[in-house]
């Protein structure tokens, strides 16, 4: 009996032995398929590449595909027709348009690229899915910095933003965004997704869109604000996140949120979008990804995540880098440049509780700190998700179990079963809606009639 094996990134094939056998006979009742749990093992020159293509949407949301500038297809739209049946192959000529300025990007960033192909591979087991990502950057190097707080002398104030931020285009702060990699998973629970997949979930009222909702009207809202409330986040970063249709009383109006009881039969229903998002900056240094779900906020799934703020932006942060492991206690500015310099707080490797006397005006910190020990529950379902960056191009392993056990904030996943997946990814400092999106792309766990079909390992 045979098996593959990585050895330094050499495939080798080794032979076990009837006594090896003998010894480890007690697995000889587990299938093979649930013996493949070590993602590092996997041959992924054996498993088949597939090559979404992913384009620059602009200011394209949910009720603009459903409006009269969206042209043609407003009545095809509202019927629930698929966009890939009159955008088919057209990706790239959509990126270039809606990447500079025209009716649906009033601030364009100079430079940014229109369209990307991602790679993508599936395999799965009785146990798992595994995918691997690769992709092209555009950035010069790795965009691996995360969001800051800089000591101003007498407080902290958030440091470096994304690249259509006022901050950066206005006050010359530095564009600081970390590259990330987004997977939303869902099914014809919610209605039209399959066919129009993210455009679900983004709608004109969301931060950095044409009608961006009052900051002071969301942070008094005793739903939207909850999430914002309980970490500490100043109220100027109130501001409208994802949500599905389905969740609201009056169309899509963002402040009519359903009770907790119609949600909550939402979610027993399965009418919710899992979404996973791996970050090079705040979750990548921990080999994990971070695990949300979609319905009436875009929210972390229920229980610890390994990935939470550096205490509360007024009161100051709650970790500084421990001087005795890595030599400083807070970066400064040309530290951002070095490469040598770690710029994440990991706690339990490189962390002391925040020690006011050790900083000086000018010093800098992350403002999120990772704690895989602990994470638990739901929101720590993603445990390995590792990505490396080389010759310009990031390439993204991870493994998520088909049922996590937690049905009202995963999609539960079964081996035969069909699901639609949509893809997004930010780099190069650009954040928020300035990212690249894939038309909905349908998956098969083992062999099915799909755009991506992941191979059973045995």
């Amino acid at each position: 009996m045979s098996c593959i094996l990585k050895v330094d990134s050499i495939t080798k094939h080794c032979v076990l032995s009837a006594s090896l056998l003998t010894v480890l006979g007690v697995l000889m009742t587990t299938s093979l398929a649930a013996l493949a749990v070590d993602v590092e093992s996997i041959d992924w020159s054996k498993v088949p590449v597939n090559k979404p293509r992913l384009y620059y949407p602009g200011q394209s949301s949910y009720q603009w595909l459903r409006a009269k500038e969206h042209k043609k297809a407003v009545e095809e739209t509202k019927a629930g027709e698929a966009c890939l049946r009159c955008h088919e192959g057209e990706q790239k000529s959509l990126g270039g348009i809606l990447v500079v300025e025209n009716r649906l990007e009033p601030d364009p960033i100079e430079d940014k690229s229109g369209y990307k192909r991602l790679s993508v591979q599936a395999a799965h087991d009785d146990q798992y899915l595994y995918m691997r990502f690769s992709w092209k950057a555009d950035g010069d190097g790795p965009g691996n910095v995360g969001n800051l707080m800089r000591f101003d002398g007498s407080e902290w104030v958030w440091w470096g933003n994304h690249r259509q931020h006022e901050a950066v285009i206005d006050e010359g702060e530095p564009a600081i965004y970390p590259d990330r990699l987004g997977i939303m998973i869902g099914d014809a629970a919610v209605e039209f997704y399959p066919e129009q997949g993210c455009w679900m979930t983004c709608h004109d009222s969301m931060v950095g869109m044409a009608e961006q909702a009052d900051e002071d009207e969301v942070g008094e809202h005793p739903v939207i604000s909850q999430l914002y409330h309980s970490i500490g986040i100043p109220i100027t970063n109130y501001l409208v996140r994802k949500y599905l249709p389905g969740s609201r009383t009056e169309g899509t109006e963002w402040a009519a949120v359903k009770s907790e009881d119609e949600l909550m039969a939402l979610r027993k229903e399965g009418a919710f979008l899992d979404l996973i998002i791996w970050d090079a900056s705040m979750t990548n240094p921990a080999g994990v990804a971070a695990d949300f779900n979609v319905l009436d906020i875009k929210k972390i799934d229920e229980g610890t995540s390994a990935l939470w703020p550096n205490g509360e932006m007024r009161q100051g942060p709650k970790y500084m880098f421990d001087e005795g492991k890595v030599g400083f206690s807070a970066l400064t500015e040309a530290d951002l440049a070095d490469p040598s310099k770690p710029k994440h707080l990991i706690v339990g490797q490189n962390t002391v509780p925040f020690d006011a006397g050790k900083v000086k005006e000018g010093d800098m910190l992350p403002a999120h700190v990772l704690d895989t020990g602990s994470a638990k529950g739901s929101a720590a379902d993603i445990d390995y998700a590792k990505g490396v960056f080389a010759d310009g191009k990031y390439t993204v392993v991870m493994r998520r179990k088909l049922d996590t056990g937690h049905p009202l904030d995963d999609k539960v996943l079964k081996v035969g079963g069909n699901y639609i997946f949509s893809f997004s990814i930010h780099d190069d400092a650009a954040g928020k809606r300035a990212h690249h999106v894939s038309f909905p792309v349908s998956l098969s766990i083992g062999p099915g009639k799909a755009d991506i079909q992941a191979t059973t390992l045995n």
